[in-house]
């Protein structure tokens, strides 16, 4: 009680450190983790198909992963990342990150262009783009396109239900 009473600073000890950056170029592990400077970032916000995860178009296999990997190769291969390093690690010590290539946010436009889904779980930041994405009809958002949120496909499929 005597530190409130003298203004010592309120919240977590970390709350002054800078945030962690790594840059480089950037290796696709899956739709939504990258390889950057040598360690796995998963993307922080987001959320994409799994591995194994089906998808149907017009009552057909979509493989919305493979769609959705290669977006993810295309936006990273114009040139160096750079990942700010957010959130806790997860239980396997894997960091969260949001990757930007120049001034664009690769983790805001995967759901931009429907190849992954807010996961407002972590944040609220990337809602309104998928609003836009839902409305634009692209990606896993096209008409006809019928998919499993990964995080509830994981739910049943992997154990713990992680990435």
């Amino acid at each position: 009680m005597l530190l409130a009473l003298t203004g010592a600073p309120a919240g977590p000890a970390h709350a002054d450190t800078a945030p962690e950056i790594i840059s480089g170029e950037a290796r696709v592990l899956d739709a939504d983790i990258l390889i950057v400077a040598g360690r796995r970032v998963i993307l922080w916000g987001i959320d994409a198909p799994e591995r194994s995860q089906t998808c149907t178009q017009d009552s057909q296999p979509f493989d919305c992963y493979n769609v959705a990997k290669r977006a993810l190769e295309t936006l990273t291969g114009r040139g160096p990342v750079q990942c700010t390093l957010t959130g806790d690690p997860d239980p396997f010590g894997r960091r969260y990150g949001v990757c930007d290539l120049g001034d664009q946010d690769i983790n805001a436009e995967m759901v931009r262009e429907g190849m992954a889904l807010a996961f407002t779980d972590q944040t609220k930041d990337y809602e309104q783009i998928q609003l836009e994405a839902i409305a634009a009809g692209v990606g896993l958002w096209q008409p006809g396109v019928i998919f499993m949120e990964p995080w509830e496909w994981r739910r049943g499929h992997t154990p713990g239900g992680f990435r």
